[in-house]
């Protein structure tokens, strides 16, 4: 029996983690693939040790992890009530990840169990987000380092998360690029990098949310009213007060509530006192519903910007980071906005530009094209598994 094995981030505490992983086995499941998501887990040893120690002095995984992680716990130290809202969040993560992840492989311990365990399957398929970032992309997991030179290696849509590869990185991307059978790549700026550093060509393919139409979703996740009046959602992931000043005062002059996600990745200090409503029982599901309902949505997310355009929502997109941060993840809103002609929906200040209306017939031609590419691309990919 053919199988196929994928490695997607199934049970990061992240929506578009969690959906576009979803979105891709239901994918899957629509084409009748036998497949199971690769568990995996390092076993510690000094060897490991020694080869993350570099890290310790790359500013994009300090950024990225050691500062994140290190103000998280600080943070949830001097907020007693937010580390119990966040448990709530975590518990609503955990519950769609648990209902919605079935086709699991065992737990692999130790990369000479992983590479062992791989031979059985006779393809293996890197998923989407920012799995190619320099911060990590030694472990040796997501880069498919681990398969054997016989098994078909296959990417879909997956992200490098910046928009460019520094020298010291680049032969370490080479070598994992020029073993990759079919390569795609989620942003513009990624097909650059692979044409640039490997022998092999990229195809820019769709995020794996929008492989789904709006009828499809509706099938996964039930229409679900969180609240009966009118409403704002603005998700913001940034740290920028006047972002939600300025919602603020658009709801005002609209007489909307605003219901929003606060202190998502930790404690943020713009997030005080913004907002109506601030639900913290909101999983992926939830999370769908809150943007199919919502009146006008404003996010600096990539997947609050995509689910936007799924419904067909009047919505404004925000810079997260400034473009000269070393951590800066712009580049796929970039290149989102650039495809599908919606670039204007770019915050430039004006925050009432969101009324002026979206072309979404031309918008939604222009994804139905992509989307049908892009499953031609699967086609091709997976025509090993037949």
């Amino acid at each position: 029996m053919k199988k196929l094995g994928i490695c997607v981030c199934y049970n990061h505490k992240n929506y578009g983690s969690q959906l576009q992983s979803y979105a891709t086995t239901a994918e899957l499941k629509r084409r009748n693939i036998d497949f199971e998501i690769i568990r995996y887990k390092k076993k510690i040893t000094p060897q490991l040790l020694m080869k993350y120690l570099p890290k310790l002095f790359d500013p994009v995984f300090i950024n990225d992890r050691i500062i994140e992680n290190y103000q998280k716990k600080i943070m949830m130290k001097f907020h007693k009530q937010l580390k119990s809202d966040n448990e709530i969040r975590s518990n609503a993560f955990d519950k769609f990840s648990q209902e919605r992840f079935k086709n699991l492989s065992p737990v692999y311990y130790g990369y000479e169990s992983l590479q062992e365990q791989s031979k059985k399957y006779t393809a293996v398929m890197v998923g989407s987000d920012q799995l190619w970032s320099p911060s990590g992309i030694n472990s040796n997991f997501y880069n498919l380092m681990f398969a054997d030179n016989n098994t078909v290696k296959i990417s879909y849509a997956t992200s490098f998360g910046v928009a460019q590869i520094k020298p010291k990185y680049q032969k370490i991307y080479k070598t994992f690029l020029d073993r990759l059978n079919f390569i795609s790549v989620r942003e513009n700026s990624g097909k650059k990098i692979v044409d640039s550093v490997s022998s092999n060509n990229a195809e820019v393919v769709v995020d794996p949310v929008l492989l789904l139409d709006d009828k499809q979703w509706l099938e996964e996740i039930p229409n679900k009213r969180l609240y009966d009046e009118p409403y704002i959602f603005a998700y913001f992931l940034g740290k920028t007060p006047e972002y939600r000043q300025a919602v603020t005062e658009f709801a005002k002059k609209k007489g909307l509530k605003i219901v929003t996600e606060p202190h998502m990745d930790s404690y943020n200090k713009a997030d005080e006192g913004f907002g109506d409503y601030t639900p913290f029982d909101i999983g992926p599901a939830e999370f769908v519903n809150l943007i199919r309902n919502a009146e006008y949505v404003f996010t600096d997310s990539f997947h609050g910007s995509v689910f936007s355009v799924i419904y067909r929502k009047q919505f404004m997109v925000f810079n997260r980071y400034s473009d000269n941060s070393v951590s800066s993840k712009n580049s796929r809103i970039d290149s989102f906005c650039a495809n599908y002609g919606l670039s204007e929906r770019r915050y430039g200040g004006d925050i009432f530009a969101v009324e002026s209306r979206i072309d979404y017939p031309s918008v939604l031609e222009k994804v139905n094209e992509h989307r049908n590419s892009s499953k031609a691309f699967l086609d091709k990919a997976l025509e090993c598994l037949k």
